[in-house]
């Protein structure tokens, strides 16, 4: 073999040695390089937030109950109240009160009805007695009624 052709590939084999290592060397890191530069970064999916919300309050205004007032019509005026005796020891509790007596027309003749003792139906609630009331030449009787 001619020995600068020899010479040659010795030193070519030599560098060569050195040379595929460093290649090799270079190829590793690119290719850490190329992993680590080739990733895909996904984006973070943001989980919906629930968002638990209580409805507006209700504002509910409630008109008193209209309460339906009796009316009875009689053309002759009714006789004078009776006098009445309220014996309060016949009184049930310290919550009841005296309901008076009055007339009352039953379509014929006036009847009186005798007062009595009754407890309200609600606490702070306030007897509005019956009463007849003159309109238009005829005598109108209104109920009582609690209020």
């Amino acid at each position: 073999m001619n020995p600068k052709l020899l010479s040659r590939h010795v030193v070519w084999s030599a560098g060569s040695r050195r040379a595929w290592i460093a290649l090799g060397q270079l190829a590793g890191l690119g290719a850490a390089l190329s992993f680590l530069s080739g990733c895909v970064v996904a984006e973070r999916r943001h989980r919906p937030v629930a968002v638990v919300s209580a409805p507006p309050p209700t504002v509910v205004v409630a008109e008193p109950p209209r309460v339906v007032e009796k009316v009875i019509i009689v053309r002759e005026s009714p006789p004078p109240p009776r006098r009445e005796v309220i014996v309060e020891r016949d009184r049930p509790s310290p919550a009841h009160v005296w309901i008076a007596g009055h007339w009352r027309h039953d379509g014929r003749v006036y009847v009186w009805i005798p007062g009595h003792w009754d407890r309200p139906p609600r606490p702070r609630a306030v007897w509005v007695e019956p009463r007849w009331e003159r309109r238009d030449g005829v005598h109108v009787f209104i109920e009582g009624v609690w209020r």
